[in-house]
């Protein structure tokens, strides 16, 4: 831990040489939260309170052609009171791109080792989480004490047939594996290939058309659920200020079960906004899809999520957000998923302190349900310093927390 906090905030120090672009932060600060579990029963409930660490070096190389990004991250909370729940996790993503005259292509590999308690419980401000996107593989139990660790591989390939078609290639392989392997978290692999055509009907607006097929392979000797379908979805891009999109599609899910086959088919679909403006971004994206499971089978995944920040002087800025998600069983394995409803809203203010440094405080709230179960909820309150120079090819805000290099 230490060498990696001493080589983030060594970074800055670092010559922005050969095109290489060095973007540290550091968050440091304590934390409070009143059901950091998310017990059922009263009497299980865990007042925690302690210190976070936030700590990531995003390192980025740019050409007219290539791109390159790498970013090491590391977390952690400690409680005095409560040292069974001390935690250190870490991440690792890297992307790269390529073009050619007429092609373009993308690698992206994902790499996290972390407690139950930050992989099943989603943050409701998505960060990270592009328009559309769906996240899954969560089971959202959290409250016998386990670890995960996930690969994502994402290669990604578009070809220009003219200025008006083109074809668009990507695939992703998932793996999923816990610590200790329990009824609700499992691990998995899970396979996706996507192809499809894309249309730009104009110069702002396009249309898409792509067939799927998936896999999915839970661990245990249960059997593997395989998926086929197809999607359509219109994007819209009237201004660099606003972009929006419709999609809908259809998904076939078979898996062997008892000697017999299986199958269900899942409506798929989504439709969101995003506005960004100098001082404002608002998000607000609802989709429905089929994702991974760590309960042993696949899940039809229903979510609606927003989020609004907005600079309220020049010093000072402000973020609400909120997520809200349905999952429900489809097939695969001998058992179907116990589904689930999950909500998470935040809101906090940041002041800028210096070019350099800002001071965060947050409010956090998690209600959660199962079927047959009584729900859950917890409140958290967050305070603390952000030390995170702006970089010199992202000076607009990344809205993972909120917007950084307003006017001072």
């Amino acid at each position: 831990m230490a060498f990696v906090l001493n080589a983030v905030l060594g970074g800055a120090q670092v010559a922005h040489a050969a095109g290489w672009d060095f973007n540290p932060r550091v968050q440091v600060g304590g934390l409070y939260n009143d059901n950091y579990r998310l017990a059922e029963d009263d009497a299980d409930r865990v007042h925690a309170a302690g210190a976070l660490l936030d700590a990531s070096l995003a390192m980025r190389w740019l050409t007219q052609r290539s791109e390159l990004s790498l970013e090491p991250r590391l977390t952690g909370n400690y409680f005095a009171n409560d040292s069974r729940d001390d935690s250190t996790n870490g991440y690792l993503d890297l992307t790269g791109k390529t073009k050619t005259l007429r092609a373009t292509y993308g690698m992206t590999v994902q790499y996290a080792n972390e407690e139950v308690i930050f992989s099943e419980l989603l943050p409701a401000n998505f960060p990270g989480v592009e328009l559309g996107q769906i996240v899954g593989s969560q089971s959202g139990r959290v409250t016998e004490l386990n670890r995960r660790e996930l690969e994502s591989v994402t290669p990604t390939m578009t070809y220009d047939f003219s200025p008006r078609y083109h074809l668009n290639l990507d695939a992703n392989y998932l793996h999923v594996a816990y610590d200790k392997n329990i009824f609700e978290e499992s691990g998995f692999q899970n396979y996706q290939l996507r192809g499809g055509l894309a249309y730009d009907i104009s110069q702002k607006t396009t249309l898409t058309g792509s067939l799927i097929g998936t896999r999915y392979e839970p661990n245990g000797g249960v059997e593997p659920t395989n998926g086929f379908g197809g999607e359509t979805q219109l994007t819209f891009h009237p201004t660099q200020i606003i972009r929006y999109y419709f999609r809908l599609g259809a998904l076939r899910s078979q898996a062997q079960v008892n000697g017999g086959t299986v199958g269900t088919t899942s409506i798929t679909g989504g439709a969101g906004v995003t506005w960004t403006y100098q001082i404002t971004q608002f998000v607000l994206d609802g989709l429905r899809g089929v994702a991974p499971s760590a309960e042993g089978a696949v899940q039809n995944h229903t979510e609606l999520r927003f989020r609004v920040i907005r600079a309220l002087k020049p010093r000072l800025s402000a973020f609400v957000g909120a997520r809200g998600i349905r999952l429900r069983g489809t097939v695969g394995g001998p058992f179907e998923i116990q589904g689930s409803d999950y909500v998470a809203a935040t809101t906090g203010l940041q002041y800028q302190l210096t070019r350099n440094y800002r001071l965060a405080g947050e409010y956090d709230y998690t209600w959660q349900r199962f079927q047959g179960e009584p729900r859950a909820a917890s409140n958290a309150f967050t305070i603390s310093v952000i030390y995170q120079p702006p970089s010199r090819y992202e000076p607009l805000p990344d809205f993972n927390g909120l917007p950084v290099g307003l006017p001072q």
